[in-house]
Parts: C-alpha cells; structure tokens; sequence
C-alpha cells in the first residue's frame, strides 16, 4: 500500500482532485487543502488544511512553504499529486527537494495552453500532465485523459 499526497486549492482544483482520490483506493490518502475541514465528498485517512495564495498575494507562499515541509517530513509520502492550484505547486516543490516522486495534473479548465504553474512546474522537473490533448502535445506532456 503506497501512501499519496494529495494537494488542491478549492473549487474545481479540489472537485478534480475527489475524482482522482476515487480512483485510489487501496492506497493511504492524505489530503492538504484549504478548507476548514475535508469536505465530505473528498475520503481520505486524513486531512491537513493550510491556507491559500495565488499571485497576487504570493508572500504567502512561505507560510505553505513552512506547512508543506512539516507535513512531507512527518507524514512521509511515496508520491504528491496536485491539480494546483499556487498551494499544489509549493507542495510538488518541496516533494521534489525532499526526494519524493510528485505530479502536477494541470487543470481541466486549461484547454488552450498550460497554466503558469504546470509551466513553472516542467522547469523544476516535476512529472507535469494536460487533461488535454492538443496541450500535452504542444508542450510535450503526457497526455492520460481527463479527471472529468
């Protein structure tokens, strides 16, 4: 039984991570998101909140930066996925520097290009995936299918 990380910002992000935890089953999911409490809908083993960031208030990014280490040390994970959105990034950088295997499944709602986060992501050398098609081929990405 493997134990997987998985990262997501609320709304779709998170909608799209559910789906994916669905498909885990037989595995330890722990789950890191910014909602007070796991929603109902996300089952997990357990769950950790930290807060949310995106650009415009980037310096919260080393609070995160500070919540993501003290959770990928004590809970040890074989692998972090993220759907993004700024949160999942740090999570899938700091996976990378402490040698744990991530991947960032960018957004289904990123039909035309990759979104800056999967593009940031590719350049740090964490396994960056397209729900689509057309981008995956564009960027040379892994195409699987779509969550949704």
């Amino acid at each position: 039984m493997s134990k997987i990380l998985l990262v997501a910002s609320p709304g779709g992000h998170f909608v799209q991570l559910s789906l994916i935890a669905e498909k885990m089953l037989g595995n330890q999911r722990i789950v890191v998101g910014t909602y007070d409490k796991s929603p109902s809908f996300m089952h997990c083993e357990k769950y950790y909140q930290i807060r949310d960031f995106s650009r415009t208030d980037a310096y919260k990014a080393g609070f995160v930066s500070i919540s993501a280490i003290k959770i990928l040390m004590s809970e040890k994970p074989d692998l972090v996925v993220t759907t993004g959105a700024a949160p999942g990034l740090i999570f899938a950088f700091m996976a990378k520097i402490t040698g744990t295997k991530s991947v960032w499944i960018d957004s289904i709602a990123n039909s035309k290009k990759l979104s800056l986060s999967g593009k940031i992501a590719r350049k740090f050398g964490i396994k960056v995936l397209s729900q689509w098609k057309n981008v995956a081929e564009k960027n040379g990405l892994e195409y699987q299918g779509r969550v949704i």
